[in-house]
Protein backbone atom coordinates (compact mmCIF):
# COMPACT_ATOMS: atom_id res chain seq x y z
CA UNK A 1 0.00 0.00 0.00
CA UNK A 2 2.97 2.58 0.91
CA UNK A 3 4.21 2.01 -2.77
CA UNK A 4 0.84 3.17 -4.51
CA UNK A 5 -0.24 6.10 -1.87
CA UNK A 6 1.59 8.86 -3.70
CA UNK A 7 -0.35 7.75 -7.02
CA UNK A 8 -3.62 7.37 -4.87
CA UNK A 9 -2.84 10.65 -3.23
CA UNK A 10 -1.70 12.29 -6.37
CA UNK A 11 -4.97 11.18 -8.10
CA UNK A 12 -7.49 12.09 -5.73
CA UNK A 13 -5.41 15.81 -5.29
CA UNK A 14 -5.74 16.11 -9.05
CA UNK A 15 -9.71 15.47 -9.12
CA UNK A 16 -10.56 17.26 -6.36
CA UNK A 17 -8.81 20.17 -8.15
CA UNK A 18 -10.49 19.89 -11.45
CA UNK A 19 -13.97 19.41 -9.79
CA UNK A 20 -13.09 22.91 -7.82
CA UNK A 21 -11.97 24.16 -11.05
CA UNK A 22 -15.52 23.00 -13.01
CA UNK A 23 -17.92 24.10 -9.78
CA UNK A 24 -16.29 27.25 -9.73
CA UNK A 25 -16.69 28.01 -12.99
CA UNK A 26 -20.27 26.70 -12.82
CA UNK A 27 -21.24 29.27 -9.95
CA UNK A 28 -20.23 32.28 -12.29
CA UNK A 29 -21.06 30.78 -15.82
CA UNK A 30 -25.01 32.46 -16.26
CA UNK A 31 -24.98 34.29 -19.37
CA UNK A 32 -21.59 33.85 -19.99
CA UNK A 33 -22.02 30.15 -20.65
CA UNK A 34 -23.49 30.93 -24.51
CA UNK A 35 -19.77 32.53 -25.09
CA UNK A 36 -17.74 30.06 -27.02
CA UNK A 37 -14.50 32.15 -25.80
CA UNK A 38 -16.05 31.40 -22.10
CA UNK A 39 -16.11 27.98 -22.26
CA UNK A 40 -12.82 27.27 -24.16
CA UNK A 41 -11.12 29.33 -21.02
CA UNK A 42 -13.16 27.31 -18.51
CA UNK A 43 -11.96 24.05 -20.21
CA UNK A 44 -8.56 25.24 -20.49
CA UNK A 45 -8.29 26.40 -16.76
CA UNK A 46 -10.14 22.72 -15.75
CA UNK A 47 -7.58 21.05 -17.30
CA UNK A 48 -4.80 23.17 -15.89
CA UNK A 49 -6.17 22.52 -12.50
CA UNK A 50 -6.12 19.23 -12.86
CA UNK A 51 -2.29 18.99 -13.09
CA UNK A 52 -1.62 21.58 -10.20
CA UNK A 53 -1.20 19.02 -7.64
CA UNK A 54 1.49 16.78 -10.09
CA UNK A 55 3.46 20.65 -10.56
CA UNK A 56 3.45 20.95 -6.80
CA UNK A 57 4.51 17.32 -6.15
CA UNK A 58 7.45 17.58 -8.80
CA UNK A 59 8.71 21.25 -7.55
CA UNK A 60 8.42 19.45 -4.03
CA UNK A 61 10.44 16.52 -5.04
CA UNK A 62 12.76 19.12 -6.63
CA UNK A 63 13.63 21.73 -4.06
CA UNK A 64 13.67 19.05 -1.12
CA UNK A 65 16.28 17.11 -3.07
CA UNK A 66 18.15 20.18 -3.59
CA UNK A 67 17.94 20.99 0.05
CA UNK A 68 18.90 17.73 1.37
CA UNK A 69 21.94 17.58 -1.21
CA UNK A 70 22.82 21.38 0.09
CA UNK A 71 22.47 20.58 4.02
CA UNK A 72 24.76 17.36 3.15
CA UNK A 73 22.25 14.78 4.03
CA UNK A 74 21.39 11.29 1.90
CA UNK A 75 17.93 10.62 1.03
CA UNK A 76 16.00 8.30 -0.54
CA UNK A 77 13.44 9.66 -3.63
CA UNK A 78 10.77 6.62 -2.84
CA UNK A 79 10.54 7.58 0.94
CA UNK A 80 10.57 11.18 -0.08
CA UNK A 81 7.96 10.67 -2.46
CA UNK A 82 5.66 9.27 -0.24
CA UNK A 83 6.49 12.00 2.88
CA UNK A 84 5.23 14.62 0.15
CA UNK A 85 2.00 12.79 -0.87
CA UNK A 86 0.79 12.38 2.95
CA UNK A 87 2.18 15.64 3.62
CA UNK A 88 -0.83 16.52 1.35
CA UNK A 89 -3.51 15.14 3.45
CA UNK A 90 -4.17 18.53 4.66
CA UNK A 91 -4.36 19.79 1.08
CA UNK A 92 -7.22 17.08 0.42
CA UNK A 93 -9.17 17.91 3.59
CA UNK A 94 -9.23 21.82 2.26
CA UNK A 95 -10.67 20.34 -1.22
CA UNK A 96 -13.60 18.52 -0.08
CA UNK A 97 -14.43 21.61 2.47
CA UNK A 98 -14.43 23.78 -0.54
CA UNK A 99 -16.14 21.67 -2.46
CA UNK A 100 -18.90 21.50 0.69
CA UNK A 101 -18.63 25.44 0.12
CA UNK A 102 -18.49 25.65 -3.24
CA UNK A 103 -22.19 23.30 -3.53
CA UNK A 104 -23.49 24.95 -0.97
CA UNK A 105 -24.12 28.28 -2.89
CA UNK A 106 -26.42 29.20 -5.22
CA UNK A 107 -25.52 29.70 -9.14
CA UNK A 108 -27.32 32.77 -9.69
CA UNK A 109 -26.44 35.98 -8.14
CA UNK A 110 -23.41 38.79 -8.88
CA UNK A 111 -19.23 37.74 -7.83
CA UNK A 112 -19.87 39.78 -4.76
CA UNK A 113 -23.23 38.19 -3.69
CA UNK A 114 -21.36 34.48 -4.67
CA UNK A 115 -18.22 35.81 -2.63
CA UNK A 116 -20.34 36.78 0.59
CA UNK A 117 -23.16 34.31 0.42
CA UNK A 118 -22.56 31.51 3.33
CA UNK A 119 -22.95 28.12 2.36
CA UNK A 120 -25.14 25.52 4.45
CA UNK A 121 -21.95 25.18 6.78
CA UNK A 122 -21.99 28.61 7.27
CA UNK A 123 -18.91 29.53 5.37
CA UNK A 124 -18.36 31.33 2.62
CA UNK A 125 -15.88 31.32 -0.18
CA UNK A 126 -14.20 34.54 1.56
CA UNK A 127 -13.73 32.64 4.39
CA UNK A 128 -12.05 29.64 2.37
CA UNK A 129 -9.19 31.88 2.01
CA UNK A 130 -8.23 32.29 5.56
CA UNK A 131 -8.75 28.85 6.00
CA UNK A 132 -6.83 27.56 2.97
CA UNK A 133 -3.73 28.75 4.95
CA UNK A 134 -4.53 27.04 8.01
CA UNK A 135 -4.54 23.84 5.82
CA UNK A 136 -1.59 24.86 3.79
CA UNK A 137 0.27 25.68 7.57
CA UNK A 138 -0.89 21.75 8.31
CA UNK A 139 1.28 20.99 5.05
CA UNK A 140 4.42 22.30 6.04
CA UNK A 141 3.91 20.93 9.81
CA UNK A 142 3.02 17.35 8.30
CA UNK A 143 5.91 17.89 6.33
CA UNK A 144 8.09 18.79 8.33
CA UNK A 145 7.49 16.12 11.37
CA UNK A 146 7.29 13.39 8.07
CA UNK A 147 10.86 14.08 7.05
CA UNK A 148 11.99 14.22 10.55
CA UNK A 149 10.46 10.62 11.50
CA UNK A 150 11.36 8.96 8.29
CA UNK A 151 14.72 10.26 7.20
CA UNK A 152 15.60 10.82 11.11
CA UNK A 153 16.45 14.20 10.90
CA UNK A 154 17.01 17.14 13.33
CA UNK A 155 13.95 19.18 13.95
CA UNK A 156 15.55 22.46 12.32
CA UNK A 157 16.77 20.61 9.19
CA UNK A 158 13.88 19.37 9.11
CA UNK A 159 12.10 22.67 8.45
CA UNK A 160 14.75 23.80 6.50
CA UNK A 161 14.18 21.19 3.77
CA UNK A 162 10.27 21.53 4.04
CA UNK A 163 9.91 25.33 4.48
CA UNK A 164 13.28 27.11 2.77
CA UNK A 165 12.25 26.46 -1.18
CA UNK A 166 8.58 28.37 -0.47
CA UNK A 167 9.94 31.11 1.57
CA UNK A 168 12.39 31.89 -1.27
CA UNK A 169 9.50 31.71 -3.61
CA UNK A 170 7.17 34.09 -1.51
CA UNK A 171 9.98 36.16 -0.83
CA UNK A 172 10.98 36.48 -4.66
CA UNK A 173 7.65 36.90 -5.97
CA UNK A 174 7.64 39.73 -2.92
CA UNK A 175 10.49 41.31 -3.97
CA UNK A 176 9.30 42.11 -7.53
CA UNK A 177 6.31 43.10 -6.43
CA UNK A 178 7.90 46.00 -4.36
CA UNK A 179 10.19 46.42 -7.93
CA UNK A 180 6.90 46.79 -9.91
CA UNK A 181 5.34 49.08 -7.80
Amino acid sequence: MRKYLPYIVLFTLSVLFYWISSRSYALQSGELENMELFRLFRGISNLIALFVPLMLFVFYMLTSGLMFTLLDEKFNSQKLSFVITISFIPIILNCLIYLLVLYGIEESGTLSEILNQPSFMGLGLSDMEELSYIFWLGFYLFFAIMLWHEFELGIGKAIAISCTPTLLVVLGKYFLNQLQS
